[in-house]
């Protein structure tokens, strides 16, 4: 049967069910043979509708009530077939017209009472999905305060656009005129179950990790409700019932605001009015939606018990901080049981947080506290600055409820660089002591030994603290922090003052190639000045051997882990300017020198930290440097064999560490995981590639909940979901969950990029993961292409070429300065442009932006060797956008031949900025067999 026809079925039904319904309400049931013959089209339809109309009613606790029993005489639990009704989409007209018939919904189970009416589940026969039903309550249904207050409910609810309210399928009423309403069943808990839970955990363990974990999480679930609260109130719509019991936690970390019974609708000020049209309810009055004031105590404000005072958004503000309250103390600020308990809401007579449970941080119980202040000028004066000073909170950020003095911003600089600050402080008592021992030597000989003693303890505990700051910033993370470019000077200013003061001093020799070693990783992180940084290590190196030839077998085995740490920081410095060749010459010397100490009594404590470095970055060399394609899959399965050992290493090492040491051994294991992923795609295999991802992202999630106001574990979880963003797009074809992913990623980057504006590697992932989210929605554009899909492609369309244009902007002054990631990544842009013009028709658009993209690919500052697999996608587009389609053809070939093997982006291009290629007369064909070949490049694991 074709669409058509089985809409006119549809139709007719729905005309047969509606003439029926109209019958029963005026009291005159026609005969229904004769009935029937009126629909003769859909009659076996009828018939089974009239079945189900028995049915039900042989099941009613009276033939006329129309509802299913109450819970006095049917126990809970207990089913009936099907509810005989008909569900209006549009609102709470009292007249039939919908689609959904009796037959839709049944198998009614009583689960929960409300109170306003009750909650039946229902498997929806149409759709074969589990739903909720709430029918209006036998004594709501009597009132008609509470019957027009459940009507207001049901059309709130369902009128009402945000993910944190539950979807309503659909509103209507029973052949007796009572409402009811259908909505997605949530599969989850209460926020009070979860805030039980968490007192749990804390009970037992104070200060363990889960007890942290669930806090955090619980504020999360708050945050959430906040920003659905600050939609409504956008809307125009007062909650006026928040509390645990009403906000539900989904399976999959969902958050849910219920029971909109008592929504109060208020004309919104300048503070409110966005870009969201005035709901107005159409079943409640001017002032007030539901016309009744109401709430619960223990969370209810003191406006909303005093009749003279009017109900604002303050309001719910008020009942967010006794939820707050309650997740912090595991009690509700007030006893709603007690006789008093109005009196001391009116007057603010609760015990503070901090007095129920002295363990409650502070500036958390400040943020309670002002949410709930008596007045409400004094409370936040929107849900969305009271989400705001929550996340700032878990950012360890200034809070509103607690402005900070200049000692709290000192305290948060430490805690977030906590070896800057231990640094900053033996840099003073070095260099102090240091010019002590140099200004009293010819004056005290005596006591040269007392003092040389000290300053080479002191020297000694500087220098182990800065190598500790420096390791993980040279290799890349949190480099171009101001609050790092700042320190990175007093570095540099000590080794100057050091090297002129004791370079010659032969007492101070075991520092110098130390001092040496140090600003040569400072100059790798603040310069690409090379040839100094290697100038640097050839002196440390220089300064190591002098020492060896006079040391003992102890100081000596160190000094060669000195040598082999110095190798490996020497090829990682290659590697980072893309001289691969040299970098895996010096790295297999360091890999030989460093499993010959393994063998040694005496060795460096960090020694099998470097030799899992090396491992790993022979592993990079393999994998990043351009081969012949005949050496190409034996260079990937060496790349496989070093990463593998790395992660073998790191792993062993994690086990044994002390707990100082683990948040950078799983660091460094999760990028050992993130690189084996990028690897085992590269070889086609995307099942393991799916699973290293997988490691790597729980390494590096846990990480961001054991510490989420800690910027480089932000940062390393942006990645891993950049990560598995990728490989949906690419390999899975998943948009909806690559979208899913990227967007989180980007949240987190945006955060990242306005709290440290000179962190250059962070706005780079932010500029590469919107061109990702541009190149998703491309492809859901192109897929929404017909007519019935117009507006989503629309949508997608917009998304894509703010993406874009975001990324374009970050890219651009970047990739002035010669960085060659930068100037691809702003062609890559200007080629998702071209192709979003060419979609919408825009043909004169297209030319400009492609003949821009391949001039930065022509151009393209760094490597002197041809242009990398994605380097030529993106040149391959450009010149199909240009019409060049033989130059495009030739690009994506050599690309294939190179290793490319992301098949989805070569069939979806083909369908947008590749469409020249793929619809070309001779290279048409070409291009469908080349998509073919890179499909079978793609190996079953």
């Amino acid at each position: 049967m074709s669409m058509e026809s089985r809409n006119d079925g549809s139709t007719a039904l729905d005309d047969a069910i509606a003439a029926w319904f109209d019958s029963v309400k005026s009291g005159t049931t026609p005969d229904r043979e004769e009935f029937l013959s009126r629909y003769p089209d859909v009659s076996s339809e009828v018939r089974r509708f009239l079945a189900n109309y028995d049915s039900f009613r042989e099941r009613v606790a009276t033939p006329e009530s129309g509802r299913p029993k109450s819970s006095n005489s049917q126990p809970e639990g207990q089913s009936t077939a099907s509810f005989a009704t008909a569900v209006s989409i549009a609102g709470t007209r009292a007249s039939i017209d919908s689609v959904t018939t009796s037959a839709r919904f049944r198998e009614l189970k009583l689960f929960k009472k409300g109170g306003l009416g009750e909650l039946y589940r229902a498997n929806d026969e149409s759709l074969h999905r589990e739903t909720v039903v709430k029918f209006v309550g036998d004594v709501s249904a009597a009132d008609p305060e509470l019957l027009n207050q459940f009507r207001i409910e049901a059309e709130i609810t369902g009128r009402l656009d945000h993910p944190g309210v539950v979807p309503v399928y659909g509103i209507g009423e029973d052949w007796n005129g009572k409402p009811f309403y259908v909505m997605r069943l949530v599969k989850g808990r209460e926020l009070t179950q979860a805030i039980h839970d968490y007192h749990s955990a804390r009970t037992a363990d104070p200060r363990g990790a889960e007890a942290r974990r669930q806090l955090l999480t619980l504020l999360e679930h708050l945050i959430s409700v906040c920003k659905t609260v600050a939609y409504a109130h956008d809307v125009g719509i007062i909650h006026c019932d928040i509390k645990p019991a009403n906000i539900m936690v989904g399976k999959y970390g969902e958050t849910f605001v219920l029971d909109w019974g008592l929504a109060v609708a208020f004309e919104r000020t300048a503070t409110f009015v966005a870009n969201e049209p005035t709901m107005r309810v159409r079943s409640g009055s001017d002032s007030s939606v539901s016309g009744t004031r109401g709430g619960t105590y223990g969370y209810i404000s003191p406006e909303q018990l005093s009749p003279d005072m009017p109900i604002v958004p303050v309001c719910d503000v008020y009942s967010l901080g006794a939820t707050l309250y309650e997740i912090l103390t595991g009690v509700p600020p007030f006893n709603g049981r007690d006789q008093r308990v109005a009196d001391q809401i009116r007057s603010g007579q609760f015990s503070p947080p901090r007095t129920v449970l002295n363990t409650i941080p502070r500036r958390l119980e400040a943020i309670c506290l002002k949410a709930m202040s008596l007045m409400p000028t004094g409370r936040y004066s929107t849900a969305k600055l009271l989400a705001r000073d929550l996340t700032n909170w878990m950012r360890d950020d200034e809070l509103l409820a607690a402005p900070d003095r200049w000692f709290h911003r000192i305290g948060r600089m430490a805690r977030r660089h906590l070896a800057i600050a231990v640094a900053t402080v033996l840099t003073t008592v070095v260099i102090a002591s240091a010019a002590a021992w140099t200004m009293h030597q010819s004056e005290k000989n005596r006591y040269v030994g007392q003092q040389n003693e000290l300053v080479q303890s002191s020297l000694n505990t500087s220098l182990d603290t800065f190598e500790d700051l420096c390791r993980p910033v040279a290799n890349g993370e949190m480099n171009n922090l101001g609050v790092f470019r700042s320190f990175a000077d007093k570095i540099n200013a000590f080794t100057t003052d050091y090297l002129e003061k004791f370079e010659q001093n032969p007492m101070m020799l075991p520092h110098t190639g130390r001092v040496y070693e140090l600003r040569a990783t400072i100059s790798r992180v603040l310069s690409s000045d090379t040839t100094k940084a290697l100038k640097y290590y050839q002196q440390a190196e220089k300064s190591y051997q002098a020492q060896l030839s006079i040391s003992d077998e102890s100081l000596a085995a160190e000094l060669r882990g000195r040598l082999a740490h110095l190798q490996l920081n020497q090829g990682l410095l290659h590697i980072q300017h893309e001289d691969y060749d040299q970098a895996e010459k010096i790295l297999l010397d360091a890999r030989e020198s460093m499993e010959s100490l393994r063998k040694q009594p005496h060795q460096s404590a960090n020694l099998g930290r470097d030799l899992a470095e090396v491992y790993h970055s022979l592993g990079e060399v393999n994998l990043d440097r351009e081969v012949d394609v005949a050496a190409r899959d034996q260079a990937l399965q060496v790349s496989q064999d070093f990463f593998e050992r790395s992660a073998e290493l790191r792993k062993g090492l994690l086990q044994t560490a002390a707990r100082s040491d683990r948040r950078s051994l799983q660091r460094d294991l999760a990028r050992s995981h993130g690189y084996l992923g990028d690897l085992y795609l590269a070889q086609g295999l995307v099942a393991k590639a799916e699973k290293s991802y997988k490691e790597s992202k729980g390494l590096r999630e846990e990480l961001y909940r054991e510490n989420r106001m800690d910027p480089e574990s932000r940062f390393q979880f942006a990645r891993g979901l950049g990560n598995f963003g990728v490989l949906e797009r690419n390999f899975r074809g998943n948009l909806d969950h690559a979208v899913e992913v990227l967007t989180q990623a980007e949240e987190l980057q945006s955060g990242l990029a306005k709290e440290f504006s000179e962190w250059e590697k962070i706005h780079l992932d932010l500029a590469r993961t919107q061109s990702s989210l541009a190149e998703v929605y491309l492809w859901q554009a192109i897929d929404h292409s017909d007519q019935a899909a117009k507006d989503q492609a629309a949508k997608y369309v917009d998304l894509s070429r703010k993406a874009a244009e975001t990324a374009g902007k970050i890219y651009g002054p970047r990739q002035r300065s010669g960085d060659r990631q930068s100037a691809h990544g702003l062609a890559w842009t200007r080629v998702t442009l071209a192709a979003l013009e060419q979609l919408e028709g825009r043909s004169e658009q297209v030319r400009p932006l492609a003949e821009e993209a391949r001039e930065l690919l022509i151009n393209l500052p760094g490597r002197e060797h041809a242009l990398g697999r994605s380097e030529l996608i993106t040149f391959a587009i450009a010149c199909s956008l240009l019409g060049d389609v033989k130059a495009s053809y030739n690009a994506l070939n050599d690309a294939a031949d190179r290793g490319e093997n992301t098949v989805v982006r070569f069939e979806k291009h083909g369908q947008a900025g590749l469409r020249a290629l793929a619809t070309d007369p001779t290279f048409g064909s070409k291009f469908s067999e080349l998509c073919r070949r890179v499909t079978l490049s793609l190996k079953s694991d």
